[in-house]
């Protein structure tokens, strides 16, 4: 090492100038990396389209789509979760309350009572 090229810097010979490492990407950058390649961001609309263009998909189209390298990895999940038989019925249940909400559950709040919640209280003599 030549310790030439140390004189006139912070650091001493042997130190990093970066001793915690590369910083890690956040979410914002690797969104511009994502738009600047041409990745546009998926908006509920699309994705509700998605799924009811893949419930009216033969088996063999999805077999397609799935295995083209242009579709996008996301759908490649969605497509290879319904085709798993141990997860099918939790995907189609997530799916079908992703896009039509869960159903509404009625209670009934009634309350039958032999005695009253709170007896009069008699003031001492």
């Amino acid at each position: 090492m030549n310790l030439k090229n140390t004189e006139g810097t912070q650091f001493k010979p042997g130190q990093s100038g970066n001793p915690k490492g590369r910083p890690r990407k956040s979410f914002s950058s690797i969104n511009q990396e994502l738009k600047d390649k041409g990745v546009q961001p998926l908006t509920r609309t699309a994705l509700v389209e998605a799924y009811e263009l893949i419930f009216n998909t033969d088996e063999e189209g999805l077999k397609k789509i799935a295995t083209d390298k242009n579709t996008p990895y996301g759908l490649k999940l969605i497509i290879k979760e319904l085709n798993n038989s141990k997860t099918r019925s939790k995907a189609l249940a997530d799916y079908r309350d992703y896009m039509f909400g869960k159903a509404k559950e009625n209670v009934d709040h009634t309350v039958r009572m032999e005695q009253p919640l709170f007896p009069e209280v008699k003031p001492k003599k």
